[in-house]
């Protein structure tokens, strides 16, 4: 590479040289990229994110967050991804991934040149990543998903209206018999109203409006209308309990085979993986000040 040319003093007060566009030197983790005898690091790609995009860096630092909360209740409560399972389950995707792929290249699949176009891998490397990233899944399942299986817990379904007139009909019509999941489908305003307002289940700390109201009601109960301050403004909740589950003081071998029955048939879902994780990072000491990403 060409060295750059001596800046004089006078430019350097009034401008940026090119040598800004270069990453710092002295670092030795992995490299991700070679031009000429120049390498870059996957730290000098970190940077980079962080500078074009930091909440995509922010982002990618809240799921090592994830990952290491995770691992920790896996040791503690001895968790542990079977190989044999964790083979399977990335068998299964990377078979429905090619297929895909195969009917987007059709005649013309080359698998290999296509890995490389799309994620710059190897197929070897990518079929480890997949291994690593169905790992993670599973983890994060079996974690969530357990912890919450200790807790005493309900299942509900909510409905959210401006009009607190709507909101009444809604729960006259359902003490007179009404299904409430088609009321929510027909009157929430709450995206949860696509299947019926339901809600996974969750346990007393859950940081959502209906949380406390939840816990208040009977299996087959409906809630009185109550009002709560929502990113629109002020609005009117509905409250039906589909059902009440106490704890389980288990060992988590005596509830693998029940999890991942439920893990197949209703996946992990981002609201729960929400929860879990604001839940336990108010645990964790606030991080030292730093030049990195910080809350």
């Amino acid at each position: 590479m060409v060295a750059p040319a001596a800046t004089n003093t006078a430019a350097a007060a009034t401008e940026f040289g090119p040598e800004i566009l270069l990453p710092p030197t002295g670092t030795d983790d992995p490299e991700v990229a070679r031009i000429g005898d120049l390498v870059l690091r996957a730290s000098d790609a970190y940077r980079r994110i962080l500078t074009a995009n930091p909440k995509l860096a922010l982002s990618a630092v809240d799921l090592l967050v994830l990952d290491v909360i995770v691992a920790r209740h896996a040791e503690q409560f001895g968790i542990r991804v079977a190989k044999a399972r964790l083979e399977e389950l990335a068998a299964a995707e990377e078979k429905q991934f090619r297929a895909q792929v195969k009917q987007e290249l059709g005649a013309s699949l080359d698998f290999q040149g296509y890995l490389w176009r799309v994620f710059g891998m190897h197929e070897a490397d990518w079929q480890q990543a997949l291994r690593v990233r169905t790992a993670q899944r599973l983890y994060q399942g079996y974690v969530i998903r357990y912890l919450a299986a200790r807790e005493d817990r309900v299942l509900v379904r909510f409905l959210v209206h401006k009009d607190e007139a709507i909101a009444a009909e809604v729960v006259t019509k359902v003490r007179a018999g009404a299904d409430f999941a088609t009321l929510a489908l027909r009157h929430s305003e709450d995206p949860a109203r696509s299947d019926g307002g339901l809600l996974p289940a969750f346990g007393r700390d859950f940081d959502h409006p209906v949380a406390k109201a939840a816990f208040e009601l009977e299996k087959g109960a409906v809630s009185a209308p109550f009002a709560s301050r929502t990113a629109n403004g002020e609005r009117w909740f509905v409250v039906f309990c589909v059902d009440r589950m106490p704890g389980r003081d288990l060992p988590f071998a005596e509830l693998q085979a029940e999890i991942d029955r439920g893990l197949v048939t209703q996946p992990l879902t981002s609201l729960e993986q929400t929860a879990y994780n604001e839940r336990w990072r108010r645990q964790l000491p606030p991080p030292a000040a730093s030049n990195s990403v910080n809350r």
